[in-house]
């Protein structure tokens, strides 16, 4: 008690204690009045060896096993999403900061909606100046810069206009950068797709290459945290007026990194989970149809080419830069060891060779033995490969050899575009020529092979794509635009040709390739799992197959440990967000929680408030969860006396897509002495991703209410704000269903809210915890209280105003505590609006004459009106 330890938090380490040693004594509620301190509980313990309960000497207390030995690495599994465009919710007026009496440039195409835009923005009182895309004249060192806006052009994009874009990026970096570190600055991007990124069914789309555009935003994204970077896609609208003036809007506010605007509303990203592929009873080519493969025959194209060797047995065409594999010499063929390679290659060079070169050769060599084995391994499964070097940037020389291939083994029925290189340089530091180079082997290539066969009745077309593309990556801007682009191409041929499969594969990274040791090291840093090579050739296999599957699909290898141990933010250093003077009066819907006479803040509202807190910091994102909430001592306060808090948050640490912010609640007890009361990890996204439900099964079992009645004063302590439970559907001992409202507007429970609409819903999270008390009585007999919710993830902004299902799923149980699964779903179309995994509940009698205590005391009288 003299640690600021209440009673709840007792029965729950005492709850603890008995689970660890199960063959202790019980320490029942009648003994808490007599176990003050550590020793008295000791003694209790050590004090009744010898009673009839006691363990006898002979039979071992039970202790936790230690687990199994784990590999190095572990296993990786592969997951497959899809990219889906969902409706976005009206934005909240959050102005975006920026660099007061900055300049924003706009680039200039001559069209009204460059215009209008620059308009907008100096009737707003901006300061705005149009500039052309290539004008390398424009000085930004000395300027305040406060954003840039680059727009696709009007007549369209073309390779020169990104490359031109990259630079004016490049120059301006500095100036923006700075804008941002001391007030604020805006990066942006505006392209013509469909206003869905290319997502909408059925749309035709304006400007394909203009969807490299979001590759800068989502590059600097990363690179640069102090500018606020927004992609944005524009769709129909009655006029450019219309049109500029939601640009100004959207740009003008914190939002999503990728937004959507047409004439139909806003519209964002999702990233949908899908099941794997299934197993394909046939595929859309068959045995001596020819594929052409580009990337070589070597690393992850060369999985891709013997996965569909075993698959379906086509003639395989494979395209690379390294020369056509020939016999080695005598004095190198024997040959395997770095050291001995390399050495030979130098006594047998007939002059100097100076260490680059020597390297250069060397790589040479293992190339040619690669792509010899690669060959090899296609023959013995079966199938018959050609090898061609070409530069397939050059569309003359493809169109010449697809020419030569049709001649002799017949039309072209596939496409695997796997070419790519790396060139990995920051923004400011990365060149024209690396830009050209890399953003050249996707796209020109690509433009190469669609030249090349314009008359072939494809069957399908098969992008390497890279989630560099799809979130972006530090030092890859090249890489995320060419991606980008080739994500956009895809969708486009796939209205082109309708019969033919066609999808871009945002591949993760592959543990082969371009993925060096180094790389390697840095992906394992990052907690990023590697695609075995096996792995993603089925995976490619199999996609090829899918019919009526998605364009655009994410492919990402994460490890077990990922899935089943979600990794803690790595910095603690905590500021305070926000602070609350928490009181009846600014807080009067706490008069309807209160137990054994004290009003107690709810765990749904300290879930809320850790969500404000990690959001306060990180304008622009969106919540989505949390991690590991643990109350670690509940906030009870007399009514009298009310109680200061601070809300403090760390700074976010991005994993993968999300963004991971370490979250604590304070306050200070009556010495002043620091006091935590609860602390989690909150879970940001730039977008949701929809989610899929897991619980099939809903209890059934009739429920009846104690007394006829809900909210009876004996079972739920809660007063009128807080009667969420409408109907139970059903109850047993496998769980709880039942249909909950959802809550009300902040300002109906505070006095001065945070913002105007909830991040959670606290009262369908309170609802759902309700529900487990009423399950407690039913299983038990007692009543119980949360403490512990280990994951929760909410896959829509705002719940439905109809309110949800809540339907839980007891995992686990025991004497003093359960745990269990909810998922809140939509009770108009079943769809998954949030889960809560692992919630954790303590079970103890004595909760029951807390309960019945629900209402306020006050100079020792009972104050009924919080009935």
């Amino acid at each position: 008690a003299d640690l600021g330890i209440d009673s709840i938090k007792r029965v729950e380490i005492l709850s603890a204690i008995q689970e660890k040693l199960p063959g202790a004594p019980l320490i029942g509620p009648e003994h808490l009045g007599s176990l003050q301190t550590l020793g008295e509980i000791a003694a209790f313990l050590t004090g009744s060896a010898t009673a009839a309960t006691a363990v006898p000497e002979t039979q071992p207390v039970a202790v936790a096993q230690s687990a199994p030995a784990q590999p190095e690495t572990a296993p990786a599994l592969m997951t497959r999403r899809a990219l889906v465009h969902t409706t976005a919710a009206a934005f909240e007026a959050l102005p975006l900061p920026l660099l007061k009496d900055g300049e924003i440039l706009i680039t200039d195409d001559g069209s009204q909606l460059a215009a209008q835009l620059f308009s907008q923005l100096q009737e707003r009182g901006l300061n705005a100046r149009l500039l052309a895309a290539d004008d390398d004249k424009v000085i930004f060192s000395s300027a305040r810069l406060a954003g840039l806006i680059i727009i696709a052009p009007k007549e369209g994009t073309d390779d020169l206009f990104l490359e031109n874009a990259f630079l004016l990026l490049k120059r301006a970096a500095p100036a923006l950068r700075q804008a941002g570190e001391l007030e604020g600055a805006l990066f942006a991007t505006v392209s013509r797709l469909d206003g869905c990124f290319g997502c909408l069914e059925g749309s035709t789309l304006v400007d394909p290459l203009s969807g490299g555009l979001a590759g800068l935003v989502k590059t600097a994204a990363n690179e640069w945290p102090e500018v606020a970077c927004r992609a944005i896609d524009l769709g129909d609208f009655p006029d450019q007026i219309a049109a500029a003036t939601a640009l100004a809007d959207e740009l003008l506010n914190s939002g999503a990194i990728e937004t959507g605007l047409s004439a139909q509303g806003r519209t964002a990203l999702t990233l949908v989970d899908l099941p794997a592929a299934p197993i394909p009873a046939w595929y859309p080519v068959s045995k001596d149809d020819v594929v052409v493969i580009t990337g070589g025959g070597r690393g992850v194209t060369a999985a891709a080419a013997v996965a569909l060797t075993r698959a379906c047995q086509p003639t395989l065409l494979l395209l690379g830069r390294s020369p056509e594999p020939a016999a080695e010499p005598e004095w190198l063929a024997p040959l395997s060891e770095e050291p001995r390679i390399k050495r030979a290659i130098l006594e047998n060079a007939g002059g100097k060779l100076h260490p680059k070169e020597i390297e250069e050769r060397y790589q040479q060599v293992i190339a040619g033995r690669e792509l010899k084995g690669t060959l090899e391994k296609i023959t013995a499964a079966g199938g018959r490969v050609v090898y061609r070097a070409v530069d397939i940037r050059n569309s003359a020389e493809v169109v010449a050899l697809l020419q030569q291939i049709r001649a002799e083994y017949g039309p072209i029925r596939g496409i695997v575009h796997g070419a790519g290189v790396l060139a990995d340089r920051l923004i400011t530091d990365k060149s024209r020529e690396q830009f050209a180079a890399v953003y050249g082997t996707k796209v020109a290539g690509l433009r190469s092979l669609f030249a090349a066969t314009t008359e072939d009745d494809l069957c399908f077309i098969a992008l390497f794509s890279s989630t560099t593309g799809r979130f972006g990556r530090t030092g890859q801007v090249d890489y995320a635009v060419a991606n980008e682009v080739l994500n956009k191409l895809a969708q486009d041929e796939a209205r082109r040709r309708p019969g033919c499969r066609t999808v871009s594969i945002n591949w993760g990274p592959w543990d082969g390739g371009m993925v060096t040791p180094a790389l390697k090291k840095l992906f394992a840093g990052e907690g990023v799992g590697l695609i075995g090579l096996e792995e993603g050739g089925d995976f490619l296999a199999r996609e090829i197959a899918a019919a009526d599957a998605p364009v655009e699909i994410v492919a990402l290898a994460e490890t077990l440990d990922d899935i089943q141990t979600p990794q803690p933010a790595k910095s603690k250093n905590l500021t305070e967000a926000f602070a609350v003077a928490l009181n009846l009066n600014n807080y009067p819907f706490l008069r309807s929680h209160v137990l054994d006479g004290k009003a107690v803040l709810p765990m749904a509202v300290i879930a809320e408030w850790l969500a404000h807190a990690a959001l306060h910091g990180n304008p622009g994102l969106r919540f989505h969860g949390f991690n590991d909430l643990r109350i670690c001592k509940g906030v009870v306060f007399e009514q009298e006396q009310g109680c200061k808090l601070k809300v403090m948050a760390g700074r976010a640490e991005k994993r993968d897509s999300f963004y991971l912010v370490p979250v604590e609640l304070t306050g200070v007890n009556g010495d002043s002495r620091l006091l935590l009361h609860a602390k989690a990890e909150i879970v940001l996204a730039a977008r949701l991703p929809e989610g899929i439900r897991s619980i099939k099964e809903i209890p059934a079992e009739p429920y009846e209410p104690h007394n006829g009645r809900i909210y009876d004063r004996e079972r739920l302590f809660h007063g009128p704000d807080l009667h969420g439970i409408e109907l139970v559907n059903g109850c047993s001992a496998k769980g709880i269903a039942a249909l909950v409202k959802k809550a009300p507007s902040p300002a109906a429970w505070f006095r001065q809210p945070l913002r105007s609409s909830w991040l959670t819903d606290p009262l369908v999270l309170d609802s759902a915890f309700q529900m487990m008390i009423l399950w407690s009585f039913e299983r038990f007999g007692s009543g119980s209280l949360p403490c512990f919710a280990g994951r929760y993830r909410q896959f829509q902004e705002s719940f439905p105003k109809e309110g949800v299902q809540v339907v839980i799923r007891i995992s686990d149980e025991q004497k003093h505590g359960a745990h269990a699964d909810m998922e809140f779903v939509d009770r108009q179309n079943g769809k998954l609006i949030a889960r809560l995994e692992d919630y954790e509940c303590i079970i103890d009698p004595s909760l029951g004459g807390a309960f019945q205590r629900n209402q306020l005391e006050q100079h020792g009288r009972v104050n009924r009106g919080a009935l």
